[in-house]
């Protein structure tokens, strides 16, 4: 004999299947890479803006003098508006 399905199971799985398929493109979109912006649209400069500085910056990558946020090489001494202190 068949088992039939009640409407409140119907009701939790088309629930899940829903919540699952929102949730798919957050988490895959979370692997994405992010884009960077040109350093002109940061006001990037060479300086430091007193005691901020790219060494100093969460978003510096001191191997290879770049940034997580803008394209190109960045000076450690350098500055712009993105410039989040390091924890």
């Amino acid at each position: 004999m068949k088992e039939q399905v009640s409407p409140r199971r119907r009701v939790l799985r088309a629930a899940l299947a829903t919540g699952c398929s929102m949730w798919m493109p957050i988490v895959l979109a979370a692997d994405a890479p992010v884009k960077k912006v040109a350093q002109a649209t940061v006001l990037y400069q060479s300086k430091p803006k007193g005691e901020q500085k790219c060494s100093t910056c969460t978003n510096f990558i001191a191997e290879s003098n770049t940034c997580k946020l803008v394209e190109g090489k960045v000076s450690p001494e350098g500055w712009c508006t993105l410039w989040v202190k390091k924890a």
